[in-house]
């Protein structure tokens, strides 16, 4: 599982994120933790689930406000694994399908495109669904900078030199 910290709340990952999540649920918020007297931080964090072939089979439906509360919030769905399920849904007005994963009664994931029958949708969904339960969880973010470009963590055993 790869997660994506970004640095500023305009960036195009995170606006087309939020514009195919808004289509299965509405408009996110991000869970800031914020005293009244704190400038909210425009940092902000998802989650995509990838196939070992790098093909995203889901992505977080929450946005959160670092990369360490996305990982905490997956690793407590995985402790849970019988309280995940699919729920299916239309998408508006062109007859394609899409679904979410739940973890006790909440959204968690998202499908990442909409299916054009409601067969196809059920099969990624199920094997997004096992995937997301025993799905390794990267020791870092990758980031997108200030210029909106994306940037990815080193690989394990990388130099860090230039």
């Amino acid at each position: 599982m790869a997660f994506t910290e970004f640095l500023v709340p305009d960036d195009p990952m995170r606006l087309a994120w939020a514009r195919f999540r808004s289509t299965l649920a509405g408009p996110p918020r991000v869970l800031h933790k914020t005293s009244p007297t704190q400038t909210p931080n425009p940092q902000s964090t998802l989650w995509r689930l990838l196939a070992t072939n790098n093909r995203e089979l889901g992505r977080s439906f929450l946005l959160y406000h670092s990369f360490e509360a996305a990982r905490a919030h997956i690793q407590q769905v995985q402790a849970r694994p019988d309280s995940l399920k699919i729920e299916h849904m239309p998408a508006l007005n062109n007859g394609l399908r899409g679904w979410i994963i739940m973890a006790a009664d909440a959204p968690v994931m998202t499908c990442s495109r909409w299916y054009s029958s409601l067969s196809t949708g059920a099969e990624a969904a199920s094997r997004a669904l096992e995937a997301l339960r025993t799905a390794e969880l990267a020791d870092s973010p990758d980031r997108s900078d200030a210029s909106g470009r994306f940037r990815r963590r080193a690989p394990v055993g990388a130099d860090a030199r230039p």
